[in-house]
């Protein structure tokens, strides 16, 4: 029988970026629209859904030129335009979803040690968080080329818990893809889905200690216990 999932009990936690702790959606979709078209290629509509949020750089970008029909041939000029849009809108657009700060601020007054583990390049999680005001709040940031083996393998959460003196079954990490569940489970951290991010239904095939839409709720289950 499995032990159940306390979170007031978690000594760390940490967390994915791009569709857990920001909603960067608006800013990546632009800066890769643009890029197609200083590329020759037509650009996204504005209802475009990303279709790989979740994996290491650059394969984002891999596959909407997929989607859309354009030659990988032509992948480092896409790269560099984006780099190249996306550091010039500076996160302009993407927002902590609602009720992250007051989540991290009630982590924090607890002492609860936290970190952010995402598959976004390092220096671009940096200057999100410090954009957002977010950074002061995380011991740990881990970015896609900060570790050998991105997400879904277990390297970057163990490389986390191990930075914050934590041991991952001591924890908790919050993600919204499977990509996230799957690297919980690899790394024996008890996986918390916010549901209102940008993952789909494969995260269902994953286990979940918790699954949340609002991280106000976060802060009236301290006292509740889920089973894992």
């Amino acid at each position: 029988m499995t032990a159940p999932f306390l979170l007031a009990d978690c000594k760390a936690i940490a967390f994915d970026l791009d569709g857990t702790l920001l909603d960067t959606m608006q800013d990546i979709r632009a800066s890769v629209s643009v890029a197609l078209r200083d590329c020759g290629y037509g650009e996204l509509p504005e209802d475009y859904r990303m279709p790989n949020l979740h994996g290491a750089f650059p394969a984002v970008l891999v596959a909407v030129m997929q989607d859309r029909n354009v030659p990988l041939s032509v992948l480092d000029a896409v790269i560099k335009a984006y780099a190249k849009h996306y550091a010039h809108l500076a996160h302009r657009n993407s927002q902590p979803y609602p009720g992250v700060v007051d989540f991290l601020e009630d982590c924090q007054s607890r002492g609860v040690k936290l970190a952010v583990c995402t598959n976004k390049l390092h220096a671009s999680a940096l200057k999100a968080l410090e954009q957002k005001g977010l950074m002061p709040y995380f011991s740990v940031v881990l970015g896609s080329d900060s570790v050998s083996r991105p997400k879904p393998d277990a390297e970057p959460l163990l490389k986390a818990f191990e930075a914050m003196g934590v041991a991952p079954a001591q924890g908790a990490y919050v993600g919204d893809t499977h990509v996230d569940a799957i690297s919980a489970h690899n790394a024996g951290v008890p996986f918390v889905w916010f549901r209102a991010g940008y993952g789909g239904e494969l995260v269902h095939e994953h286990p979940q200690a918790l699954a949340f839409d609002d991280y106000a709720e976060l802060l009236t289950v301290h006292d509740a216990t889920f089973s894992s």
